[in-house]
């Protein structure tokens, strides 16, 4: 594998699970260091290091955790399941909206479930203090909640055989978690997942509306992308005529237009059975 060509063609939904790869690969080094081979030095385990908590008294000397506790786990089958959601989920945002807008998303919807996780263990005590709180499950929960919003009807396969309407599933995971809550299986974990899951419901509600909640955060974290990825795709076209307002309308709904019957087709008879040009056009529309 050419990893500078991966590097060189890599989107937002490569960025964010090599991320959680290699923060997930770091806890695994630490703990093996420190338990496994007894380098006691490292006296603070870097998953509890990395996560967030509701003592504001330790969160506040970590600030880096509020963004840190996104991106991190500790079992196998915890980032496992987060990544393989995040995943799937990322691949349908590509398709349905901005794919740049996809870590914004990311950033916010776990920010939320921070938010709702530590207002919680504030009034109503839903983790024990000192409770910490970790994984991408919340952030995920906002691309999920966001795709059922903007295509309730789209149809999926869950588990490859149950055929099903995105909002049921969207429904579905929603009660989990408030099942979760009130049998106090990790409560406080499970109103983040409740908090990244409105905020995703309030970001495709406003985009919808052609509102585009933190557009100037997406345009930060792409100069960052392309100071790192050497992008120069856009200065290209710096010299070109602006289009006029009729002009650029009209191409877009245009390629609306086209997507929207690709979309259609993948409802009817799944993605396998787009051809190589309508793969590659909503490809190309996903990265706009």
């Amino acid at each position: 594998m050419n990893i500078r060509l991966w590097w060189k063609k890599a989107d937002n939904l490569d960025l964010l699970l090599l991320v959680n790869a290699l923060v997930f690969l770091l806890v695994q080094v630490f703990h093996l260091l420190g338990d496994g081979f007894g380098f006691h030095w490292i006296v603070i385990h870097p998953d509890l290091f990395l996560a967030a908590t509701d003592d504001l008294s330790i969160l506040v000397k970590r600030p880096w955790s509020i963004l840190t506790h996104m991106f991190t786990h500790v079992h196998f089958g915890h980032v496992i399941f987060n990544m393989f959601a995040l995943y799937t989920a990322g691949k349908l945002f590509r398709h349905f909206a901005d794919s740049r807008k996809l870590v914004t998303l990311y950033l916010l919807g776990g920010l939320t479930g921070l938010t709702f996780f530590l207002l919680s263990s504030l009034l109503f005590h839903a983790s024990d203090a000192g409770g910490y709180y970790l994984g991408a499950s919340a952030a995920t929960m906002a691309i999920v909640l966001a795709i059922g919003t903007l295509r309730p009807d789209f149809i999926i396969k869950l588990f490859g055989v149950f055929e099903m309407r995105l909002i049921w599933l969207c429904g579905i995971l929603i009660l989990v978690d408030l099942i979760s809550i009130q049998k106090g299986f990790n409560s406080g974990g499970h109103i983040g997942h409740i908090g990244g899951a409105v905020f995703g419901w309030f970001y495709a509600y406003n985009y919808k509306k052609g509102k585009h909640m933190a557009s100037w955060l997406d345009r930060f974290i792409q100069k960052i992308a392309s100071v790192f990825s050497g992008s120069s795709r856009n200065v290209s076209s710096a010299h070109r005529r602006p289009k006029s307002d009729e002009e650029f309308n009209a191409e877009k709904k245009k390629r609306q237009q086209r997507v929207d019957q690709i979309l259609d087709k993948i409802s009817r008879s799944g993605y396998e059975s787009l051809s190589k040009e309508e793969k590659d056009f909503l490809f190309k529309y996903s990265q706009k």
